[in-house]
């Protein structure tokens, strides 16, 4: 009889921990946390005035993979509706390129979502702190974080580094949206 107890009680333990697996949702592995560290740091070097532009490029282009790496994990998720999976998929195959397009550039095409809507795509309906939105501009803001400090270098130009900030700034926004 004790015997049929111990094994109702471990089938019992069993069951409970299938169901809550089934209702937990899927774990995220994109590393929110280096990637708010590294922003924050930045954005507290401008505050400094302590730039290093070539350190802080290099933090910018550890942003965009650790944002892409973001995008194929949402876009790998069976939850994700194929509208959000192909928004990432253009993101992940754009991300390398947007470093090199000009402020007005990644304005229109990103920013203002002139890429995805010459591929079909609207986004329009999403809210702007949507999951698929907080991962796009987990790439977008700091590429055009890039383009600022490539600019820099060449010009000295403050407002471009107050512009940095700004882009790092509403990228933790977004990124307090993530689960």
């Amino acid at each position: 009889m004790k015997t049929m107890k111990w094994i109702n009680c471990i089938l019992m333990v069993m069951v409970i921990g299938l169901v809550s697996n089934v209702f937990a949702g899927t774990e995220h592995q994109f590393d929110t946390k280096s990637y708010d560290k590294i922003a924050k740091k930045t954005i507290g070097r401008v505050i400094s005035g302590n730039i290093d532009a070539d350190k802080m490029l290099a933090d910018m282009e550890k942003l965009v993979k650790l944002g892409v790496a973001g995008c194929k994990e949402h876009m790998g998720e069976a939850e994700t509706p194929p509208l959000e999976a192909k928004i990432m998929k253009y993101t992940i195959e754009n991300a390398n390129k947007m470093g090199s397009l000009t402020l007005g550039q990644i304005e229109t095409q990103w920013h203002e979502g002139g890429f995805l809507k010459a591929k079909g795509v609207d986004t329009s309906g999403f809210d702007h702190f949507a999951e698929v939105l907080c991962h796009y501009d987990a790439v977008v803001h700091p590429a055009t974080a890039i383009i600022c400090l490539k600019e820099y270098k060449k010009t000295k130009n403050g407002e471009l580094l107050e512009q940095l900030k700004d882009e790092l700034a509403e990228v933790r926004e977004h990124l307090k949206h993530l689960e």
